[in-house]
């Protein structure tokens, strides 16, 4: 009996992260039409890397706290400015939790710690949302918060929303135009 429990268990794990990186995939496309690439184009962020290819029997996609990737715009690596999403699934301060779609949007001090912080501190969401300043107040309902999470960082605006709220492609298009509209000409979408 408990084991049957465990497996579905497993199963529903599995089948969460299936949808984070299909979430993710999809993303990666809204976001490369509009001008942004991944900085670590095969690999999914957490306590440790995971392959985007991986399959849901694959053994490393077994409960991780959260997912991440982070995104630069195309030919300008070494800008200031940078974009995150993670989804986070649980978090040790917080007994009950519901999974959220975290963003941020970071503007660096100098651009030459942008590809490194990105590519080594995929933990800022949820530290910032979670464990900063601002975590009291934080709420994943759509309202911007800004903070300093590290000194590196000029700022960093993290927002979120349920993960419940991704269910189609409409949504994850509207998270894309959500992600990039501080950076947008006047006049273009």
């Amino acid at each position: 009996m408990i084991n049957q429990s465990i497996q579905l268990s497993f199963r529903q794990v599995r089948a969460l992260v299936e949808h984070t990186l299909l979430l993710f995939k999809e993303l990666d496309q809204q976001l490369a039409n509009r001008g942004y690439e991944p900085v670590l184009p095969e690999v999914v962020q957490t306590e440790h890397g995971l392959s985007i290819h991986q399959t849901k029997e694959s053994a490393e996609s077994l409960v991780p706290h959260f997912l991440t990737r982070t995104y630069v715009r195309q030919q300008e690596k070494s800008n200031q400015h940078g974009l995150l999403i993670s989804v986070q699934y649980t978090h040790p301060l917080h007994e009950r939790f519901d999974p959220v779609v975290l963003v941020g949007d970071v503007t660096f001090k100098q651009a030459k710690h942008a590809l490194k912080i990105l590519s080594e501190k995929p933990w800022l969401l949820k530290y910032a949302a979670f464990e900063s300043t601002i975590a009291r107040d934080f709420v994943a309902d759509g309202t911007r918060y800004t903070t300093q999470p590290i000194d590196e960082i000029e700022e960093l605006i993290v927002w979120g929303h349920p993960f419940t709220e991704m269910r189609d492609i409409d949504d994850v298009k509207r998270l894309a135009e959500e992600m990039i509209s501080r950076h947008l000409e006047p006049g273009t979408t």
